[in-house]
């Protein structure tokens, strides 16, 4: 992987901390799919080996540990990895992505990457994905969250400000990728005859300072604190979030007392997100 990203131990914690999970459709999709039902309540079994790559600090890998007798969470970054949520079907194994010697060919049952094919040099992947996989029936997902949407016409909009101008400058174009759903590359995806497509919806609600902490996660403002320092970067949220809050109490007011500033900053909003999930399957 040529993008060494979330690998400070600082960086790593607030992941940990902020960075949210998925729905648990996604789960019930991959089940079905891997089981060739289109009801979950039929499925009573579990997926034998499943590998999550990229798996950070387990967010996803912990999920997939339900509905899996056992999950090896892979991730180039040490920190992240000593951040991760242990359980007793879990196992974490630092690695790049394209470098997946340590698993055996034909040796697993499902391969999933949760917003972080973009990061990956991506046939080289494929090609490690390819020998572990288990034929006739291995199971390969990947999905990606691209940028959040709110329920505010006028937080949108600075949404939309703070991504293109705040951080111009601080965006990977690999991050494009996942922006996109993806849509640019999927002729690269394997096993082309059996892929298919689910797009999920995904609403939670969190309070403003939540949702700025969220952000805080981004690559790009990994970037924007590697170019103009920590105290910038704080700076930079602090505006964006009493902005937020202006959009949302619909107030022009400086937000200077301490007591309001807290009671503001944990009003409660509705972020989305749309995943696009691809399932495909070795033949």
């Amino acid at each position: 992987m040529n993008y060494p990203l979330f690998v400070e131990s600082n960086h790593t914690a607030i992941y940990k901390a902020y960075r949210p999970g998925y729905p648990q459709e996604i789960y019930h999709r991959i089940l079905e799919f891997y089981f060739n039902t289109t009801n979950i309540d039929e499925v009573n079994q579990k997926i034998p080996l499943a590998i999550d790559i990229a798996c950070g600090s387990g967010q996803a890998t912990v999920d997939l540990s339900s509905y899996c007798h056992r999950v090896i969470g892979v991730d180039g970054s040490e920190n992240q990895l000593k951040q991760a949520t242990l359980k007793d079907n879990i196992e974490y194994h630092c690695s790049n992505a394209e470098n997946l010697t340590f698993l055996p060919p034909n040796s697993i049952d499902l391969v999933t990457v949760a917003t972080a094919l973009h990061w990956f040099d991506i046939e080289k992947f494929f090609e490690q994905v390819n020998r572990i996989l288990k034929p006739n029936g291995g199971v390969l997902s990947i999905w990606g969250t691209g940028l959040p949407s709110l329920n505010n016409t006028k937080a949108l909009e600075m949404l939309k400000t703070f991504c293109h101008n705040d951080l111009k400058g601080c965006w990977s174009d690999r991050t494009h990728l996942v922006i996109n759903q993806y849509e640019s590359i999927l002729d690269k995806f394997p096993y082309q005859q059996t892929r298919i497509k689910h797009i999920i919806e995904y609403e939670r609600e969190l309070s403003i300072l939540q949702f700025v902490n969220v952000i805080e996660t981004w690559s790009p403002c990994q970037k924007y604190r590697e170019l103009y320092g920590d105290d910038k970067l704080k700076e930079l949220l602090k505006t964006f979030m009493d902005n937020l809050v202006k959009c949302y109490t619909e107030s022009t007011n400086d937000i200077n007392d301490t007591i309001d500033r807290s009671v503001v900053y944990n009003k409660m909003i509705v972020v989305k997100w749309i995943i696009h999930l691809h399932l495909m399957k070795k033949q």
